[in-house]
């Protein structure tokens, strides 16, 4: 049958008797009356509150739900729940504070007190016993490894102590209670449960990189594991760097270097404890930093390293640089847009390339296309203005500069001496240089394709009719110019005296083929751009607070928000930024 008689207000519609036979399945578990009129209400909608007045009830509310999915009978969605997170904890990773379940149990009263205090923005713990148990970076925690393995504890006490001395002997070690089976084979360590794991049944093993099934030895003052064949630097396993940083006492105690460079502040704060740490934090004395070993600048940005030897054989030029065995060094980069050879700046090896969005990151494991200031040149398509071609260049950038030009036409009055004004126009134009380099003989004809580019687009562009028109390009430099619409009216290519030349000589005598005789270095300048704003040039439309005297309601205090006009672009990286930046809340561009 349809709805009631053709007609219904929609309260006469009934829950139940929803499945096979007429039987009840008793969901929805809470049901709520159709309101009689339609319209915001303040005790509903975000007036305040995040949820209104009545987050209390209806949280209250979620409370019960998810109470009655958990104790439903006619169901076993709750229960299933239940034991999927136990199973996902047994299948985690196994640290020295875990017991059978490597995470810890999981309870619904967890997710019960998540549901009642999430809308004041409490939040409690998923895993452990107690869901209001402090996890905090100073939480005084015996579950939290911070607390339970102090760098200061007994080197017997040492996770890292006792895995050597098991090594040694080739014996089986517990912690806490659960066997942890060292030198199987050709893993350094095996646990049970784990991500190696099937839903928890089976065991996970932590294999040495170079598989061997010697038995690990250790000599308390040496630098380096050892096996009866070879002695194996740290570096060689992929656990150790990780296990050495995490115990600082053993590192002392052993006398094992660290294999990357270290931040020192990073070892005065593990050092430290209590009021002497909070103390060295707030003065500045141990700030926090980033990684060294991962965020400079030549791992930020793929800038390479030309003097870097290891690894690498510059030994016959002809080949470029090769590995230690004559194999090519850099292979191909696989991205949605094709694939490309890499050199050792992988910025500059990028080639021209035409699509509808600039290549990110994120596409299939492209190499990063940023400087640590983004800058690139996009030549939009006449034909499919969707579409446009890419240049991306290394932000070695000289001198800019940005032109603002107010023209006023001036006039006289019969009788008066002084001129008269009235507003002509306004116009812009930036002037910019910059530098292109090749560090490697991957990267020379790359290079030079993208200047070939460039200059193209100063030459006309013709129709499918044949009739000529010129180039629009946008351009982005870091957060001043964003995806900046425009047209390029100069350019000029400098090659300096001091500049090295490609001369094209083989590894022994004759011609290398594979590059020409071209300068390794090029200076951009002259570059001036014109831009076309995407909005209407005009003064900048504010609204300011009342705190001062207010008579026409445009108020006399601090800007509140800004007007749309963006000349400087006050990029993030992802859009043109029209988050207002002002004097009372913090910028987000």
């Amino acid at each position: 049958m349809g709805l009631i008689n053709l007609k219904t207000d929609l309260k006469s519609l009934r829950y139940g008797n929803d499945r096979i036979g007429g039987a009840n399945s008793g969901q929805p578990y809470i049901t709520t009356d159709i309101p009689d009129r339609i319209g915001p209400y303040i005790g509903t909608t975000d007036f305040l509150l995040r949820g209104g007045v009545n987050a209390v009830t209806d949280s209250l509310e979620d409370i019960k739900r998810l109470g009655k999915m958990f104790a439903d009978t006619k169901s076993p969605n709750g229960l299933l729940f239940i034991a999927k997170q136990q199973l996902l904890s047994r299948t985690a990773v196994r640290t020295q504070t875990s017991g059978v379940l490597n995470e810890g149990s999981y309870s619904p009263l967890s997710t019960l007190a998540e549901a009642g205090l999430i809308a004041f923005g409490g939040h409690v713990n998923k895993q452990g016993i107690n869901p209001f148990a402090e996890t905090g970076a100073y939480a005084n925690n015996i579950n939290l490894y911070g607390v339970k393995v102090k760098p200061s504890q007994p080197v017997a006490e040492n996770r890292l102590a006792e895995l050597l001395r098991g090594s040694s002997q080739g014996r089986p070690i517990n912690f806490d209670g659960d066997k942890v089976v060292l030198n199987n084979g050709i893993n350094v360590m095996t646990y049970t449960g784990g991500p190696g794991s099937k839903l928890g049944v089976g065991n996970t093993g932590i294999r040495y990189s170079q598989i061997s099934q010697t038995p690990l030895t250790f000599s308390p003052r040496a630098t380096s594991f050892t096996t009866s064949a070879t002695s194996v630097g740290q570096n060689d396993f992929a656990y150790s760097s990780e296990l050495l940083e995490s115990q600082p006492k053993a590192i002392e105690e052993f006398g094992i270097g660290s294999p990357k460079a270290q931040d020192f502040r990073a070892v005065l704060r593990r050092n430290l404890e209590g009021i002497n740490k909070d103390r060295a934090l707030e003065s500045g004395a141990t700030p926090y930093a980033p990684d060294y070993s991962r965020a400079n600048i030549e791992n930020r940005v793929n800038l390479g390293d030309p003097g870097q030897r290891s690894g690498k054989s510059y030994a016959v030029y002809s080949d470029g640089v090769t590995t230690l065995d004559g194999t090519p060094y850099y292979s191909s980069v696989n991205t949605k847009l094709g694939s490309y050879a890499t050199g050792l700046d992988k910025i500059t090896s990028i080639p021209v390339y035409r699509s509808e969005t600039v290549l990110r990151e994120d596409n299939d494991g492209a190499n990063p296309v940023n400087d640590l200031v983004k800058f690139r040149i996009a030549v939009i398509d006449n034909n499919q203005p969707n579409f446009k071609t890419f240049m991306h260049f290394r932000a070695f950038l000289g001198p800019m500069s940005d032109s603002y030009n107010a023209n006023w036409n001036s006039f006289q009055y019969l009788g008066r001496g002084e001129n008269f004004y009235t507003y002509g126009g306004f116009t812009r134009q930036i002037s910019l240089s910059w530098t292109v380099a090749a560090q490697s003989k991957e990267e020379l004809i790359p290079m030079y394709k993208k200047l070939n580019y460039l200059a193209s687009s100063l030459a006309p562009d013709y129709s499918p009719n044949g009739y000529m028109r010129g180039n629009l390009v946008q351009l982005t430099i870091g957060g001043y110019l964003y995806e900046q619409p425009g047209f390029i009216t100069n350019l000029t290519y400098e090659i300096q005296e001091d500049t090295p030349w490609e001369i094209g000589i083989g590894a022994i005598a004759g011609q290398d083929s594979s590059v020409k005789e071209l300068p390794h270095i090029i200076r951009v300048s002259g570059f001036n751009f014109v831009p076309i704003q995407r909005f209407r040039p005009q003064l900048q439309d504010n609204d300011f607070s009342t705190n001062g005297v207010n008579t026409q309601g445009t108020g006399t205090g601090m800007t509140i928000t800004d007007g749309p006009e963006r000349f400087i672009a006050l990029a993030n990286g992802t859009n043109d930024n029209q988050t207002n930046y002002n004097s009372i809340s913090k910028p987000t561009a």
